[in-house]
């Protein structure tokens, strides 16, 4: 009788010691699964940007000088996004001259605000080329046609750069709140005539 009575208390006793251990190991464990969650989407959402932003880079860097360069560069932001991406996040698009480095030109930097409330071009200046003055974003108005790309003057580096709002889905890790930043860079396509064709 003794020794059952041992056994169950040394049972009671295993039992206590597991329930311990669950409650100390469970919270870390669903912080985990939460957090491979939270980072797999914000990685995925980064992904998304980035490679819109280096396809609207490309077409700049292949329009050049041309009037409608900035609105064309917006459409393929906009089409690389695939309609994942709204109002509440993205924040900004600079479309501007870098250094080779990579630095922002002060004096060249096109601003364009996201409103996807608009009707047609969603952008705010919409640099729509069948306005008469384009509209080009500010704060400092970097025109197309000031843009280089003669051979002997020095190719321009063009850049596109998307500000945006990542917020969490459980907001179990809420210092992933936060602005980021997805930057391209391509040297803008030379003009091999330089103005001297037919």
């Amino acid at each position: 009788m003794m020794v059952h009575r041992r056994r169950r208390r040394k049972d009671d006793d295993e039992r206590g010691v597991a329930m311990v251990e669950l409650a100390i190991v469970l919270p870390i464990f669903i912080l985990m699964i939460f957090g491979m969650v939270e980072f797999g989407l914000m990685f995925r959402e980064r992904m998304t940007i980035a490679s819109a932003a280096s396809s609207a880079a490309r077409t700049g860097a292949t329009l050049g000088t041309e009037e409608e360069a900035d609105y064309r560069i917006l459409q393929a932001l906009e089409a690389g996004l695939y309609d994942q991406v709204d109002a509440s996040v993205l924040i900004s698009v600079d479309i501007f001259r870098a250094t080779p480095s990579g630095t922002k030109v002060l004096g060249d930097i096109n601003r364009y605000i996201y409103d996807a409330s608009l009707g047609g071009c969603k952008w705010i200046p919409c640099p729509d080329p069948t306005s008469v003055p384009i509209p080009y974003g500010s704060p400092d108005g970097w025109w197309p046609v000031d843009r280089d790309t003669t051979l002997t003057g020095g190719i321009d580096v063009l850049g596109v750069e998307v500000v945006y709002q990542h917020d969490t889905v459980t907001n179990i890790i809420p210092f992933l709140n936060r602005q980021l930043t997805e930057r391209a860079l391509v040297r803008l396509e030379p003009d091999v005539l330089g103005g001297t064709g037919p």
